[in-house]
């Protein structure tokens, strides 16, 4: 292997782990949950016996005077009213952290409060799978991977221009 490869693939051991590191800083870049108390969607916990103790939780909007939302871990579905809760309309997914009343209210945390549109994960994620379609089909048209060299170089014909003809290259 020459010496020009083994540099190349320190320099992607080097990039890729970067990247990693870079992941990390993202996430850790969230604020941190105010208690590390158990969520209210599990099935073993009680809100009653939770009273006073802060608490994460996120569910759908059902009601919105008071704001009612619905947990739901997979087994069971449990109501939830919550007070000092954001602007929300029925339908919307929320994620609350906040502290428990002895009556089993949430009085939640306005500043760390999260409302979605139902539609809005799925357009998240389709709008990145397109646009990560886009660039992979971009980098094949346009590039070429000698592994030999262990390089990327750029084609002298893109793929897309191959079998146009002349004529109808002109117009």
């Amino acid at each position: 292997m020459s010496r020009a490869v083994g540099y190349r693939l320190v320099a992607l051991g080097v990039s890729v782990v970067l990247l990693g590191g870079l992941f990390v800083l993202a996430g850790a870049g969230y604020p941190a949950s105010t208690s590390s108390g158990p969520d209210l969607a599990e099935p073993d916990v009680t809100p009653a016996d939770m009273a006073g103790e802060g608490v994460e939780t996120g569910g759908v909007v059902i009601a919105t005077d008071p704001v009612i939302i619905e947990v739901t871990d997979g087994t069971a579905t449990r109501r939830i009213l919550v007070e000092n809760a954001p602007d929300v309309t029925v339908g919307q997914d929320i994620v609350v952290d906040g502290t428990l009343t002895p009556d089993g209210t949430l009085v939640a945390d306005r500043d760390r409060a999260v409302v979605r549109e139902p539609w809005e994960t799925t357009y998240m994620y389709a709008v990145s799978v397109l646009g990560a379609l886009f660039v992979a089909l971009r980098i094949v048209d346009g590039w070429r991977f000698d592994p030999e060299a262990v390089a990327f170089s750029p084609r002298e014909t893109p793929l897309h221009t191959r079998y146009v003809s002349e004529d109808d290259a002109g117009g």
